[in-house]
């Protein structure tokens, strides 16, 4: 069963509240046979603006590889506006041979999805379906598998809900089938560009040894950044307020000979607005917070044997293997404590970031993001062995337990971790020892996992 997210969450566009909008979930619909959905009431308010609208929230996994995002707009109803954007992302409209269609919506995805796949989507059946059958102000949008389907206002009739719930089905069963017909190496979102951004970035630090943190090659990134114009200008602006503030305190509590100990400020002040910014530098699209989180992917790999490897071709040639997010990072090599090879991956939960155009989040509600280890076993069998294995483990003191996936033969053994940039070296080793000891158990029957054929490529 494919259940759908939290509705709460701004897992699209479509699903911003705005400081004063809400969500109402009403119910779990099943909108199809193994496909959940949330039937609800959303209000976006942000200043005079205002816009009532009825949604169902589902998800589609088998698309990731091919479509991370993709929007579906009525003119009239959202706009002929852009949705936010990520720094290194942009949106590229895209026009159908309707003109009819291309008169009622606006049609985006993201700049690397292969445009014949997108096409191939909207095939003339359903481009005719939804430039003449559909309500007025229908609108969809896809975002890292989440899929929301809306129509204006707050619906009430059953008629008009069950209208809604079809709508939503249809679409998902189109966006499912497309997905499944593809090939492994076909139709791949293509992130080269973002790729060769994030390498030149790179090349701004040179690590003496591998930083034992995010946390660690983000300090190395923020001390190159010391001397840039504009980290500077942060910090001689910060030292002038810092002077200011100082300065009319020190009068007011202490007379004119107060206001001279404001000068004190100024070495604190220009060093304490440097330091944040150098943390929020960018080496042009590429934050230092994203540099540092590459930066220590890139030198864990190298140190500890592994290669890493198109996550795109990865979520492709894994299609049906529920995972806990989208892979950030897939890297092939052997698993610890053990003769087998496998894929490690880092795994991001964090949809939002998209939908409001932010880069990095922070919250203690939930985790926000994963590590997993994947390995292709013999048969059902194993994998039915080591999902039985894992239920029965007591995790070590302070860890969290693991959780188990499977797809046919195929497992992933994964943790949640609250957030990508606190990531250590230390408890990527601990995490892959552990699943390691796991895997290993079943040497016991002579039964050895394989290593994926999506590492060999």
């Amino acid at each position: 069963m494919i259940a759908a997210a939290d509705p709460t969450r701004e897992l699209t566009p479509a699903l911003i509240r705005g400081s004063r909008g809400w969500v109402h979930p009403l119910r779990t619909v099943e909108l199809a046979p193994g496909l959940e959905g949330q039937l609800c009431r959303h209000v976006f308010a942000e200043g005079a603006a205002r816009r009532e609208s009825t949604i169902v929230l589902t998800s589609v996994p088998e698309g990731i590889a091919f479509a991370p995002a993709l929007v579906c707009r009525d003119r009239r109803e959202l706009g002929a506006g852009t949705p936010a954007q990520l720094p290194t992302e942009r949106w590229a409209p895209t026009e159908l041979e309707s003109t009819a269609f291309n008169r009622r919506y606006r049609l985006l995805s993201l700049a690397g999805q292969d445009p014949v796949y997108v096409r191939e989507i909207f095939s003339p059946a359903l481009i005719a379906w939804l430039a003449h059958d559909v309500p007025d102000g229908f609108s969809f949008e896809l975002n890292e598998r989440h899929l929301v389907v809306a129509l204006p206002g707050h619906l009430n009739g059953e008629k008009e809900l069950g209208e809604l719930m079809a709508l939503a089905a249809e679409v998902a069963s189109r966006l499912r089938e497309e997905a499944a017909e593809e090939g492994v190496a076909s139709g791949l979102f293509d992130e080269a560009e973002k790729r060769a951004a994030i390498a030149a970035g790179l090349t701004k630090v040179r690590f003496k040894r591998p930083p034992a943190s995010v946390g660690a090659a983000l300090e190395a990134f923020r001390h190159a950044a010391r001397w840039r114009p504009t980290v500077v200008l942060s910090g001689v602006v910060c030292a002038l307020l810092g002077l200011f503030v100082g300065a009319a305190a020190g009068a007011l509590f202490y007379g004119p000979l107060g206001a001279v100990a404001g000068l004190l400020t100024l070495s604190g002040g220009f060093a304490l607005g440097r330091e944040i910014a150098g943390y929020r530098y960018s080496w042009g699209p590429i934050s230092a917070q994203r540099l540092a989180l590459e930066a220590f992917i890139a030198e864990y790999a190298r140190c500890h044997g592994l290669r890493e490897i198109d996550r795109w071709r990865f979520h492709s040639a894994h299609r049906h293997l529920p995972l806990p997010g989208v892979a950030a990072h897939v890297m092939a090599g052997p698993i610890p404590g053990t003769d087998l090879g496998g894929l490690f991956l880092t795994l991001g939960d964090a949809a939002e970031l998209r939908s409001r155009g932010q880069e990095i989040a922070y919250t203690s509600d939930r985790p926000l993001a994963a590590m997993a280890v994947v390995a292709e076993l013999e048969d059902e069998a194993d994998a039915a062995r080591v999902a039985s294995a894992a239920e029965a483990l007591t995790p070590p003191e302070g860890r969290e337990s693991f959780s188990l996936e499977r797809s046919g033969a195929t497992v992933a053994i994964w943790r949640p971790v609250q957030g990508s940039m606190l990531f250590t070296a230390k408890g990527f080793d601990a995490f892959r020892a552990e699943a390691g000891e796991l895997l290993a158990q079943l040497d016991e029957d002579g039964e050895h996992p394989e290593v994926l054929a999506v590492a060999a490529h």
